[in-house]
């Protein structure tokens, strides 16, 4: 199969903003596609090169695509630049430029999906010395036998600036309809995706097989578990009320970063609840992984930075210096952390997840029967009233915890799931909204007076997974030091699209600019408000209403451990709504 074919559909998906027609797009290219590239397919439709948790980044500099591009064209580096800073995507320079190129090309080879995979592939592997060098070559033979609409697709999949508008369930939709002829089959497959972390795997499965072989892709070692998720109460009481009023289980719940551990004999793995693999940042915890006495395990954590003088947890931010690419060891010795895990998917070759909490929990702790440095088990409490809760609930934020997590015992581990089985409990911020709101930023205005040149205040919105779309329900503009507002800035620039995403449902707000969601960031206000303005909940509590928060502010923290996806639900705001109400 030729790029050229999937370059037209990228086109096509480019200039829709509607939702049906964007997966409408993907069946049809997936129809057409055949099972030795299925999955590179689908790998290409999301920007990658693999699953998430494997594909790499292709390291390439804008300076060293210019100059390929320059190359390619005969304009020189400068008269490249020029174009780039007019137009702002290099992609779209490449299709202006090249327009002309193939009319006096004399020996032009057509480019094949499998070469242009295979190819970015060995860019993704080049490290050290001449790497640059030989990056550049191989970008150039793209280019060299490529029309100017495939160089501009191909140089976006090389700066990681594809934007179609689609996320994973889109995908899983059009892999639905089309091996299975029913989008009705997509729950089926999230489940799959939801242990395996891999649409390509699935269509590839899908395409020589059924949908039963689908069914039964088992946990893995070294293959991430999408995280189970927990919804939001807003205080104890109905905490309880949800447990059915039995006994349960609290555990801190620590402002740290979500990890999750697989080992097998001496090879071991950290990954985010986003999937990305930060081993290599948290080399001391590997070490004392390495301790413990089992064969094979996946496990799930909380990381936290400590002060080792008083032994309480750090904020979230202080975890954020581990994340660097360079001097990791510097970090390592100067933000020590401790990992508090909390449940066990599979030990002894064996999938847990559909054993009972209260069954996975004994078995975590035989597993951590000795003590660590850097490893304990979460702390956690049998409760069953209010005030058990509520004392728990007091040491916990005295630790210095975000509030606590409540627990079913009987409850089976759902990879992928947001469901009462598990609860989050928040301390109070102030007798009206119960907990700070983790929100994604879509759209953006510019600044005025000192924010000339800046943002000046910031579009935000909820999500709704039924729909996998996102509705309005602020703008917010304070609590943004210039330093934040600088990081958060160049975090969007590869994320401006030229009009708003088609998952997002906006009314009738205009916005500067638009960006992809997928930059979340936490916010807090003192209440939530109807608003005939703002999309979230629209029509749901009053005709012509939806809800919106009053007088956010932004509380400095971006969320990097998590994807747009892993927001706060319209089902959670309009819980606070509803307990908000009853509090007046």
């Amino acid at each position: 199969m030729y790029f050229l074919e999937l370059a037209e559909i990228f086109e096509k998906m480019e200039q829709t903003t509607s939702r049906l027609e964007l997966t409408n797009h993907l069946v049809y290219i997936l129809k057409k596609t055949t099972s030795v590239i299925i999955d590179k397919i689908v790998y290409l439709i999301q920007g990658k090169l693999g699953p998430d948790y494997q594909s790499k980044q292709l390291g390439v500099a804008d300076k060293v695509v210019i100059k390929s591009l320059a190359l390619a064209s005969g304009y020189s580096v400068n008269e490249v630049q020029i174009k780039y800073n007019e137009i702002g995507d290099i992609g779209d320079v490449a299709y202006e430029i090249l327009k002309s190129k193939l009319q006096t090309t004399l020996f032009y080879e057509k480019l094949t999906i499998e070469r242009l995979y295979n190819t970015l592939l060995r860019i993704s592997e080049l490290t050290g010395s001449g790497s640059i060098e030989l990056k550049l070559k191989y970008i150039n033979s793209l280019l060299n036998n490529s029309t100017n609409l495939e160089s501009k697709f191909i140089l976006k999949l090389i700066l990681g600036n594809l934007r179609l508008g689609i996320a994973d369930f889109t995908v899983l939709d059009a892999i639905a309809i089309a091996f299975t002829g029913d989008k009705k089959n997509r729950k089926i497959l999230e489940r799959a995706y939801n242990v395996s972390s891999d649409l390509g795997k699935i269509a590839r499965i899908l395409f020589d097989g059924s949908i039963d072989e689908v069914k039964s892709i088992p946990i893995s070692i070294f293959v991430p578990v999408r995280p189970m998720l927990a919804e939001r109460a807003s205080d104890a009481e109905e905490a309880l009320k949800k447990m059915n009023g039995k006994m349960c289980y609290a555990e801190y719940k620590i402002d740290g970063e979500r990890i999750q551990i697989h080992k097998h004999n001496n090879r071991i793995e950290l990954y985010t609840r986003n999937l990305e693999n930060v081993t290599n940042n948290f080399s001391d915890l590997v070490h004392e992984i390495e301790k413990i006495n089992s064969k094979d395990l996946i496990a799930e954590g909380e990381i936290v930075s400590v002060d080792l003088i008083t032994g309480r947890f750090l904020p979230f931010q202080s975890l954020m210096h581990r994340r660097r690419k360079y001097n990791i060891e510097d970090a390592i010795k100067d933000y020590p952390v401790l990992l508090n895990l909390f449940d066990i998917l599979y030990y002894d070759n064996q999938d847990k997840t559909n054993l009972p909490f209260s069954t996975r929990r004994k078995i975590l702790e035989e597993v951590l029967s000795f003590k660590h440095d850097k490893i304990k088990l979460i702390n956690q409490k049998t409760v069953a009233k209010v005030e058990e809760i509520d004392k728990f609930m007091t040491k916990a934020i005295e630790n210095g915890c975000e509030g606590l997590m409540i627990k079913n015992p009987n409850s089976t581990y759902r990879a992928g799931a947001r469901e009462w089985a598990w609860i989050k409990l928040k301390k109070e911020y102030s007798n009206k909204l119960l907990d700070t709101i983790d929100l994604v930023i879509v759209g953006a205005i510019f600044g005025k007076g000192r924010r000339v040149g800046k943002y000046g205040a910031l579009l935000l919105a909820s999500y709704e997974p039924d729909e996998d779309t996102f509705y309005t329900i602020c703008k917010v503009g304070t609590g943004f030091t210039d330093e934040i507002l600088d990081e958060i800035s160049k975090k969007l620039k590869n994320h401006i699209i030229e009009n708003k995403n088609p998952r997002v449902i906006s009314g009738e707000i205009k916005m500067d600019v638009w960006f992809e969601p997928k930059i979340v960031i936490e916010t807090f206000s003192p209440e939530i408000t109807l608003s005939p303005i703002y999309t979230t909940s629209i029509d749901k509590i009053k005709k012509g209403y939806g809800l919106a928060l009053r007088f956010p502010k932004f509380t400095g923290k971006i969320r990097e451990d998590k994807n747009a996806e892993d927001s706060t639900t319209i089902k959670e705001i309009e819980n606070i709504y509803k307990k908000q109400l009853k509090s007046i």
